[in-house]
């Protein structure tokens, strides 16, 4: 790591040796020098925060930034102090983020430098804390976040306790009084003085960073519920980034959120979307803030909007269930919501539908069809996947594998025929379709008709669907479709037709995109022309993109299927695929596999991949993002699987299967390998259950790709009895 003195200049830190999320760090005293100039430092810190903290991200050039930057800050050089308090603070944030989680050996390195870092910089903000405006306030907060959070008062400069102290007295009280009174209390300094008169705003500041620092006491939490419009006021000022009161509570104690929020007298959205981040953040108290939540969803004047966004957030016991279906019942008409510059029609029904129907709860269409059928904007809609993210309605359904249904098909019918949208990027008829499509012929028979008409409108998915279902009497339709030269209409033309000059046609196509769909679904893999077309999309090396490396293996299985000497040819780009770690790992190692057990690679090259899949189980690859999880616990699964042993320490085996566990990506793969180490060696299920015992039984929850506590239960409900399994084998 590199150490910067508090006190260096920007000249005299070779920054072409350090980096950024843009690559090396020369850029960096420029921006600098620009927070300055009241003409560049807007600009200046959007790209240090882009660049240098970019998403919270720590980069070797960061730590030495940020002390440059509070050097600047602290000699009152800056044009936008408040700015660039906040720049420091957020950093102090990441960090604290950082250290939350178990880092690599060189990403704790890093972080250790930036805590150092840190000391350095509460101190060259330091005199900023007898100034007046919302930096002195930030200056303050930064003398409490620059030490770990069991540093206390004895880690600071006395001098600093002074200061603090000093300026908790002055009157009137404000902003900057709170946050000193907020970084004394979190720090355990005495601050008895300056609440020698009781002021409200103060008494406040100490309650909330009592309640932060997980210190509180029970007549903390009732100073917090009777003065619950205080406190809204005040948190702002005692901590970094609170806008929301009831979301940072439950952030930084979900014992005390779920206590507090569920005792508030008049719940607003703020509260219920509080109680929802309790949910998601802490397994021991989602049930209290669950049973708050459907308390509320009973109460007459509750929207049912807002809580069927809340309730479908909740694992899906059988109250929540209920809850959501008596909520959608209630529910008329849909609305429009905007996402950035984006906006998108919206039902809260088909909400509440996706999370009975993810659930298993045999209700879901009931409240899917009445939005279909009743909402003018129904072939627009996005359904909500996650707290902040939707997909369009087909495409989500696709993904659950829901099941076709008569009404169900005939409410989709009804949406299709509605006028599309004005902005076509609002319009989701085609995901509709591809949703029709991928049901049986038998239970879409009355809705083939209504496809063929949409081959106009729609001519991708609606030939698409109709080749699926292998509706020859289209063809005549499709192959009008197929004029304008589109590759997937050609493809569905020809997978109708079954003519060779119709398959030919389709690689005269512009096929960017399609090449997977082309592969899957051409019918001679004899076709000679075809396997040149493969051979074109292998090439010589691995590609860069994960598309085209997936195109890449579907081709050398097609390849080698057609002639087994293609296998041995094409085996070190599969080699190289598989060495990167990258995505489809999963993919190039299965092929892989499949080679070794028909005996199609030479003995050399199945040495080779024993030694390849035991490297990437003993050392991790990497991208900019860290270690790529997948590839260490992809590997022992295929070394297993091919009755090889594990390489590595019992101590490295467990760190893989912990990895997965615990990543959104690759948490089946996990729990997968752990079912297999039932008949492992003793040793290694002892490493593995020391593992995985604390993460079933911590408070906080698995991450994921979509709603954290629904993945979190399902993860748990797996986990639990797989983990029994090891641990009595």
């Amino acid at each position: 790591m590199n150490g910067v003195h508090p006190r260096s200049r920007t000249g005299e830190i070779d920054w072409t040796a350090l980096e950024h999320a843009y690559g090396d760090a020369s850029d960096v005293p420029g921006w600098i020098e620009g927070l300055e100039d009241s003409a560049t430092v807007e600009q200046s810190l959007h790209e240090l925060w882009g660049a240098v903290l970019h998403q919270g991200t720590l980069y070797d050039s960061t730590a030495p930034a940020m002390t440059q930057i509070a050097a600047a800050l602290g000699a009152r050089r800056t044009a936008d102090a408040e700015s660039t308090a906040w720049l420091l603070l957020m950093f102090a944030d990441a960090v604290n983020d950082y250290e939350q989680v178990d880092n690599d050996a060189e990403t704790a390195a890093l972080v250790r430098s930036a805590r150092a870092a840190l000391t350095g910089i509460a101190a060259l903000v330091g005199p900023l804390i007898c100034d007046d405006g919302p930096e002195a306030a930030a200056a303050a907060l930064l003398q409490s976040a620059a030490l770990p959070a069991d540093s206390g008062k004895s880690a600071v400069d006395s001098t600093v306790l002074d200061t603090l102290v000093a300026r908790a007295a002055s009157r009137p009280a404000g902003q900057v009084e709170q946050a000193c009174v907020a970084a004394l209390t979190t720090l355990g300094a005495d601050a008895t003085s300056a609440l020698a008169d009781r002021d409200p705003g103060l008494v406040m500041a100490g309650t909330l960073a009592r309640v932060a620092s997980r210190r509180d006491e029970p007549s903390d939490l009732d100073a917090l519920i009777a003065g619950w419009e205080l406190a809204v006021e005040v948190a702002p000022n005692i901590a970094f980034g609170v806008d929301n009161l009831p979301e940072w509570l439950s952030a930084v104690n979900p014992d005390a959120a779920a206590h507090v929020l569920a005792a508030l007298p008049v719940p607003d959205e703020t509260t219920i979307a509080g109680l929802v981040d309790v949910v998601l953040g802490s397994r021991s108290n989602a049930p209290a803030a669950v049973r708050r939540l459907l308390a509320i969803a009973a109460l007459p004047e509750s929207g049912p909007e807002t809580m069927i966004a809340a309730l479908r957030q909740c694992p899906p016991m059988p109250e929540v269930r209920d809850a959501l279906v008596t909520l959608a019942a209630q529910v008329t008409s849909g609305g429009t919501a905007t996402l950035g510059s984006s906006s998108f029609e919206t039902d809260a029904r088909v909400d509440a539908a996706f999370a009975l129907l993810r659930a298993g709860d045999g209700r879901w269409s009931r409240p899917l069809t009445d939005a279909l059928l009743t909402n003018p904007a129904a072939r627009g809609l996005m359904v909500a996947t996650s707290a902040s993210a939707r997909s369009a309605l087909g495409y989500a359904l696709v993904r659950a594998q829901a099941p076709a249904g008569t009404l169900l098909t005939v409410a989709i019918l009804h949406a299709l025929r509605q006028t599309p949208p004005a902005d076509p990027s609002r319009d989701g008829a085609g995901q509709l379709i591809a949703l029709l499509g991928s049901w049986p012929a038998a239970a879409t028979a009355d809705a083939i008709s209504a496809v063929r008409e949409l081959l106009a409108s729609a001519p991708k998915q609606a030939a698409d669907a109709l080749a699926g279902w292998n509706d020859t009497a289209s063809i005549g339709h499709v192959r009008e479709a197929a004029r304008g030269g589109d590759a997937t209409v050609l493809l569905a033309l020809a997978r109708l037709t079954k003519d060779p000059n119709d398959f030919h046609r389709v690689l005269d196509a512009d096929l960017r995109y399609t090449e997977s769909e082309v592969i899957a679904h051409w019918d001679d893999r004899s076709d000679p022309r075809f396997l040149d077309w493969c051979r074109g999309l292998v090439g010589t090396e691995p590609a860069t993109s994960i598309p085209e490396r997936g195109n890449q293996l579907a081709a050398l299985r097609v390849l080698a299927d057609s002639d087994a000497r293609e296998a041995a040819h094409g085996w070190p780009i599969l080699r190289g695929i598989i060495d990167a770690g990258t995505e489809p790992i999963e993919d190039a190692v299965r092929l892989a596999l499949d080679w070794r057990a028909g005996q199609l690679l030479p003995p050399e090259a199945v040495a080779d991949s024993s030694a390849l899949l035991a490297d990437l189980v003993i050392t991790d690859r990497k991208n900019y993002n860290g270690p790529l999880i997948k590839a260490g616990v992809i590997a022992a699964i295929a070394l297993l699987d091919s009755e090889l042993p594990l390489p590595g320490t019992p101590a490295r085996i467990a760190k893989i299967v912990a990895r997965a566990v615990t990543d959104r990506w690759a948490r089946d793969l996990g729990l997968r390998l752990t079912e297999r180490l039932t008949s492992a060696p003793a040793a290694v299920r002892g490493a593995v259950v020391k593992k995985l015992r604390p993460l079933v039984e911590r408070d906080e929850r698995f991450d994921s790709t979509d709603d954290i506590a629904v993945e979190d239960e399902w993860a748990l409900t797996r986990l639990r009895p797989i983990l029994h399994a090891v641990e009595s084998a």
